[in-house]
């Protein structure tokens, strides 16, 4: 692996609070699937999302983690690597390749992975010293860092708490000149992964990077490419009946080719297009939204320059109109799900759900078999999220077994599939199938219901019972299940991701069910989730406070699959190929049509809506919303503490005209964290709000790394916009939104993130967010005029924060860290609405 004959390409370490070792020669990671002896789990589904996932921990971590501790890790390598050359481990193989981490301080490749996976990288970089010295490093990670330096094994840090930053400080002598780093980073995946890892330099040197390139790589193309990717931007977040384009803000004197790789949540599901950009051009043109569905995705650009392979993910929305209809509340709801299941058979992501729309309208049973196949495969290898799609597979049963379209064989397949899975984690296992979750829990029990009615004599080999003994545990556990449900609503509150899981489940019990009491309460409490979507929903669009959120239903609204359940039900939002949701096409459920009425609101008409959710309510949830716009928040919820999903404000004037405020999680735009860079907030405010007027009070951990907040405004969705100090406005089909940080606001204007991330700096901060319309200002300019003149007072500058608005319509607004909020001088009460929440509909006056 010795090269004899190279280059190098020199940089500056990352700057935060220290500089960050971020430019290596990395592998590709290697793989192994890995078998454990097969164990039983226990636990409380929702504690989770109050005290940590970690709670949880698989017994097949521990079994790795020991068996690692109990090794030594030998030196890797025999030689410098060299970029495209192969390196093996077990039966996996990967090439040598360079690590640009686009402003990431992380070494990171993090991702899903769906069954238990030993993940194993190597890394090298050259720091460059201009004297010897000892130097303390920090090396962060979830999972197992091994360093050499110069050969030496200086740590062999090995946390692995899974998806949990760990940190481990390490002195070091550096020799004046080149010392070389080599990395050796492991972890055992399971679902959602954060494989990465951090090596910061506290010492006093003003050291450099340099990785060895081989001297036949064109290192000025490299850094040409390196530039240009990013620059490079999306022209907007949302792109509907038109070309998607990849903008860059310099061109190429040649032709470049573009591997674009996408995929969607589904077991092996993946795509790849190829693309060029033009000699001259600026426009990467990825192709035209006819070509796609209704749907965030996220798209890998790969492309090679100077030798050298280059690798960047961009996200967007894509909006397929194709199926929209001319007066579709209009229409009945039976006409709607006809549309909407021929949407799915189309342009749906290639599962279950699509296999069995694709037969329900005239689809070819050959299609419909070799879908299935695929999804079965992944069910029986118990890959995470099997529940999901093994849930569609009993009314595939009951409306198709006996219909002579598919040989004796594949049913016989279908049935040992079913017959062979986990349904509980009192059940033994080895796999990373996520149980701890109000959907999870639904999902399980309502599989484990249906398989028993389907064969109760026959024997369930993984339980070692027969399926009425796992018919008569399924209705005891579901009516458990309903029983927490409707005292204490959704823990995961609001979440656009998680209701069409919810409905899911519901409506396959609705119709599949034996007990009628089962069946009874499905209706009753897929009721409930249409009571709490038409309440806080915006035109058909769900963007409120959400217990769990992810950055492809925040910007996605289009796509959610909340949007289609309300069109669906009452013709406003729009369709989409949300797969999840051909059941509920296929059922003969219908939402109450009396709830549609919340969504047509008269010009002077307002909503406020109260209610409580999760464990003793702890989700306090306030929405407000006119004809124009509508606002969410949840009350002051653990204020000061790290976060996950939980998404705290959400200002929207349309389905792209939207604001909210957040602390990243990652510093990585279009990451995997939990929580991310929109998504989740590295740390929680103290949050409250009054009818359109949201109170946000930051004091972020020092641990942190993100030391700034800020917020989503897409200047592309605003008809206009404007700056007053530290206020920002804009205005979308005659609604107006303003975001105002005690700390300043800076719109970025390079890169992936250009013209939509409004940042302010600073770990303590106070933000405000305010919707408007004509029923209480004049005009935009009025609205501007107003707020900019408000009287905005921060209190305790060296104490807990606190903060005062004089706002020109509700007065004195005032929330301190340590009180509750106040409006007119007079504290406001939250509690009392319950899970069924408190709901006014009144008129508005200026």
């Amino acid at each position: 692996m010795t090269v004899s004959n190279t280059q190098a390409l020199a940089y500056k370490p990352l700057q935060l609070r220290h500089r960050v070792l971020n430019r290596w020669l990395v592998s590709g990671v290697l793989t192994r699937h890995v078998r454990f002896e097969p164990m039983t789990m226990e636990g409380d589904i929702n504690d989770w999302l109050i005290k940590g996932f970690s709670i949880h921990e698989n017994p097949c971590r521990r079994e790795f983690v020991e068996e690692r501790r109990a090794s030594v890790p030998e030196f890797p390598l025999d030689g410098v690597p060299a970029v495209g050359e192969s390196v093996s481990r077990w039966e996996s193989s990967a090439e040598w390749e360079v690590y640009f981490p686009w402003g990431n301080p992380r070494v990171e490749t993090s991702g899903f992975y769906y069954v238990p996976t030993h993940m194993l990288r190597y890394a090298y970089t050259t720091v460059v010293s201009p004297a010897a010295h000892r130097a303390v490093l920090n090396i962060k990670t979830c999972g197992g860092v091994a360093l050499w330096v110069n050969g030496k094994l200086q740590a062999d840090f090995t946390p692995f708490t899974r998806n949990i930053e760990q940190l481990h400080s390490v002195e070091v002598e550096l020799q004046a000149g080149d010392n070389e780093f080599v990395v050796l980073h492991e972890d055992l995946a399971e679902r959602d992964t954060l494989y990465h890892f951090t090596i910061e330099y506290t010492g006093g040197e003003a050291i450099q990077l340099k990785l060895p390139l081989p001297a036949l790589l064109n290192a000025e193309e490299a850094s040409h490419m390196e530039r240009a990717l990013t620059g490079a931007y999306l022209t907007k977040d949302s792109f509907a009946d038109e070309d998607i384009v990849l903008q860059f803000t310099e061109s190429f004197e040649r032709d470049v080719e573009f591997v674009i790789n996408y995929s969607t949540f589904i077991f092996g599901y993946g795509k790849t297009i190829r693309r060029v950009l033009p000699k001259g051009s600026k426009e990467l043109v990825i192709g035209h939204t006819r070509d796609f569905g209704t749907e965030y995705k996220q798209f890998e650009f790969q492309t090679v320059a100077g030798g050298i392979p280059f690798k960047k993910v961009y996200g967007l929305e894509m909006w397929n109109r194709k199926f929209e209809i001319e007066d579709a509340p209009g229409r009945t709801v039976a006409e709607r799900k006809r549309i909407a299941l021929e949407c799915v058979a189309e342009k749906g992501n290639a599962d279950i759900h699509t296999a069995i729309a694709k037969l329900k309208t005239g689809g070819d049973p050959e299609t419909t078999r070799k879908l299935i196949e695929v999804g079965l495969a992944g069910i029986r290898e118990r890959r995470d999220c099997a529940d999901f799609y093994l849930i569609s597979l009993f009314r595939f049963w009951r409306d198709y077994r006996d219909s002579g379209l598919f040989a004796d064989d594949f049913w016989d397949e279908i049935k040992e599939t079913m017959l062979g899975f986990r349904y509980w984690i009192d059940e033994p296992g080895d796999d990373v199938m996520w149980f701890f979750s109000e959907n999870h829990a639904l999902l399980f029990h309502s599989c484990q219901l249906l398989a028993g009615q389907l064969f109760p004599a026959d024997l369930f080999t993984n339980s070692g019972e027969r399926g009425e003994q796992r018919r008569a545990k399924a209705e005891a556990q579901l009516h458990g299940w309903f029983e927490r449900f409707f005292e204490e609503g959704l823990a995961e509150w609001n979440s656009n991701a998680y209701i069409p899981i919810d409905i899911l489940g519901l409506v396959n019990l609705y119709d599949l069910a034996w007990d009628a009491g089962l069946r009874e309460k499905a209706g009753k409490a897929m009721d409930l989730l249409y009571a709490y979507m038409t309440a806080e929903a915006h035109n058909g669009i769900l963007a409120t406070t959400f217990g769990r959120s992810y950055e492809k239903e925040l910007i996605g609204n289009h796509g959610a699959g909340t949007t289609s359940l309300m069109w669906v039900a009452y013709g406003v939002g729009n369709v989409n190929n949300t797969t999840f949701h051909v059941s509920l096409y296929l059922s003969d459920y219908e939402p109450p049509a009396s709830y549609g009425e919340l969504q047509r609101l008269g010009s002077r008409e307002a909503v406020t809506y109260r209610l409580e959710q999760g464990k003793d309510g702890y989700a306090k949830l306030y929405h407000y919303r006119t004809a124009a716009y509508a606002l969410g928040s949840i009350d002051s919820f653990r204020p000061g503490l790290r976060g996950y999903q939980e998404h705290i404000a959400h200002l929207v004037l349309s389905s792209e005209a939207q604001v909210w405020i957040n602390h990243p999680g990652e510093l990585y735009p279009y990451g995997a964290g939990r929580p991310s860079f929109w998504a989740g907030n590295g740390y929680l405010p103290k949050a409250a709000q009054h009818r359109g007027l949201a109170v946000l009070l930051y004091d972020i951990g020092s641990d942190h790394d993100a030391d700034y907040t800020h917020a989503y405004f897409p200047l592309h969705a605003f008809d206009r916009t404007e700056q007053r100090g530290n206020w920002y406005f804009g205005e979308a089909n005659g609604a107006y939104a303003a975001v105002y940080a005690e700390n300043g606001l800076t719109m970025t204007e390079q890169g992936a993130l250009r013209a939509r991330e409004l940042v302010s700096a600073g770990r303590r901060n106070v933000w405000l967010l305010r919707g408007g319309d004509a029923t209480e200002f004049a005009s935009f300019e009025d609205f501007v005029q107003q707020l900019a003149d408000a009287d905005v007072q921060v209190l305790n500058a060296d104490g807990p924060p606190a903060v005062t608005v004089a706002d020109p319509v509700y007065g004195s607004v005032k929330l301190g860290w340590n009180e509750p909020l106040a409006v007119g001088g007079e504290a406001v009460v939250r509690d009392g609405a319950g899970v069924r929440g408190s709901l006014k509909r009144e008129e508005i006056s200026r």
